[in-house]
């Protein structure tokens, strides 16, 4: 997230795709959400597709499960696929009393569980990347592999207490949906989609909603300790994907080559593609994720 932090000052100066209504309708075909419950509330996922393998699609920090629409649609061909919204986000309750990795690791594990999954891949951006390794190593005969894309999987440098009340700052109040939306935009600088200007605004409509940026705040300050040292005990059957163009990362080929490398996994470097290679490319984006069971 380091553009995050580079660009909070502009963002504090400046203080789903439109084919889908408010419903997630696209063509007036209604993709219907579901809900199950948690100690602290409900968790909003949609299905679609039935097959034997359980594809769980999660998004990353301030995003929403429609942003998987592309593909979902190419997966659901032979698989069941799950989209979730996180835990304060999209249709899901904000009454958590935290948010982060490890949060949405223990949802999503709740869910496999309770649901009795077998022969489950995940898919995870940015932030819940984190979440997938953490989930992967506590259900290693259910999860049978992952897909991480713009990948955050381990503490950087610790933010400093200016960079924490900047944040607090930025993303608080009238103008903290706007602002969230203004660094949504920037993570696509090469190649943005079509309709990144209704994405937008879907995005910055559920953002407004009470409860919403509290809980974006929360990912934000959110420590990965826990879910960093499940990296040594997953292995295998892993791909990494990021984009040339990521301007989260410093160097996001170096980046992808270590936690490849880590987890004992492959990597693609998706050219001039920025944080999000499944919206700018999902036909390719379907095909990597396909390798997980096509070489075995």
């Amino acid at each position: 997230m380091k553009k995050i932090y580079h660009k909070l000052g502009l963002f504090y100066l400046i203080l789903f795709p439109y084919l889908f209504g408010m419903n997630g309708s696209l063509l007036g075909s209604p993709i219907t959400t579901s809900y199950f419950q948690t100690k602290e509330g409900k968790i909003a996922y949609s299905k679609t597709g039935d097959g034997k393998r359980n594809l769980i699609l999660l998004p990353g920090i301030g995003d929403r499960k429609e942003s998987y629409f592309e593909l979902s649609l190419l997966l659901a061909k032979e698989n069941s696929v799950y989209s979730f919204d996180l835990r304060g986000l999209g249709e899901s309750d904000v009454s958590f009393s935290s948010y982060g990795p490890k949060e949405t690791a223990e949802d999503i594990l709740t869910f496999i569980r309770e649901k009795d999954l077998q022969n489950v891949y995940i898919i995870a951006n940015s932030m819940t990347a984190a979440s997938a390794v953490y989930i992967r190593s506590l259900e290693k005969k259910r999860v049978l592999g992952l897909v991480l894309s713009g990948p955050f999987v381990r503490e950087k440098s610790p933010l400093s207490f200016g960079m924490k009340t900047l944040i607090q700052l930025v993303f608080r109040g009238p103008w903290g949906p706007s602002a969230w939306v203004s660094f949504y935009e920037s993570l696509f600088p090469v190649n943005p989609p079509k309709d990144l200007k209704e994405r937008s605004e879907k995005l910055k409509n559920n953002l407004s909603e009470d409860g919403r940026m509290a809980a974006v705040r929360s990912m934000l300050l959110a420590p990965k300790k826990e879910c960093e040292a499940a990296l040594n005990i997953v292995s295998g059957n892993v791909i990494v994907v990021m984009g040339t163009k990521d301007p989260d990362f410093d160097s996001p080929e170096e980046e992808a080559e270590w936690i490849a490398k880590t987890l004992g996994g492959e990597k693609r470097m998706y050219e001039g593609a920025g944080h999000y290679p499944f919206v700018e490319d999902p036909t390719r984006f379907h095909s990597d994720v396909q390798k997980l069971w096509q070489k075995k």
